[in-house]
């Protein structure tokens, strides 16, 4: 974050011209939920949930598009779009239910195969305070990506992801492409961090 007399100050509060000029900053709608200027890592910042009950890593070229819904700390649902520095365009999809604990996961993985049309094999990774579970989908022979579910281990709600990437170049070289885009798509749900409520 940005200082003044000591004091953090939000992007959402500073002036568009003292910005980074990067897409994340100067859409004034998608800053509003970056929690700072300064990369958490190198092409990504931090995002905080409209529902306070979540954060995740934010691509510096990403904006959110309109149709943005939230309900109080019990629903959320954005689209947002990002421009690669490989040339491709992705799309990704996020809902967050407050509702749904690790006792629907098995129900949950079939509205997300239902959500994409596709029958999916999810692969599942553990952590302290949530379960990941996510299948690669395709959609056309240049579009791919994966379909995602992250879990709070602790009850504090689920995140449902699709994430697809548009690559227009050749085949061998979208061949290549895809392989690298998929992890950095797996290393953006595995970043999803739920934030306790807290207990008054």
């Amino acid at each position: 974050m940005a200082e003044e007399n000591g004091k953090d100050i939000k992007p959402s509060e500073m002036q568009v011209e003292d910005l980074p000029n990067v897409r994340a900053l100067q859409d004034e709608f998608t800053r509003s939920f970056i929690e700072s200027t300064e990369e958490v890592e190198p092409g990504y910042y931090s995002f905080l949930s409209g529902t306070k009950r979540y954060r995740m890593l934010f691509p510096k070229e990403g904006a959110i598009h309109q149709g943005y819904g939230v309900k109080d700390d019990q629903f959320e649902g954005f689209l947002m779009s990002t421009i690669n520095d490989n040339g491709t365009d992705s799309q990704i999809k996020i809902n967050y239910y407050a509702n749904e604990s690790i006792e629907n996961v098995p129900v949950v993985l079939e509205i997300l195969e239902g959500r994409v049309n596709q029958k999916l094999e999810f692969e599942k990774i553990t952590s302290e305070s949530s379960e990941v579970y996510y299948a690669p989908i395709e959609f056309e022979p240049d579009v791919f990506g994966i379909a995602a579910l992250v879990v709070s281990l602790n009850g504090e709600g689920s995140v449902q992801i699709v994430y697809d990437t548009q690559c227009k170049n050749d085949k061998n070289e979208c061949q290549q492409i895809k392989e690298k885009e998929v992890d950095k798509m797996v290393h953006l749900v595995k970043s999803v961090e739920f934030i306790e409520k807290e207990v008054k």
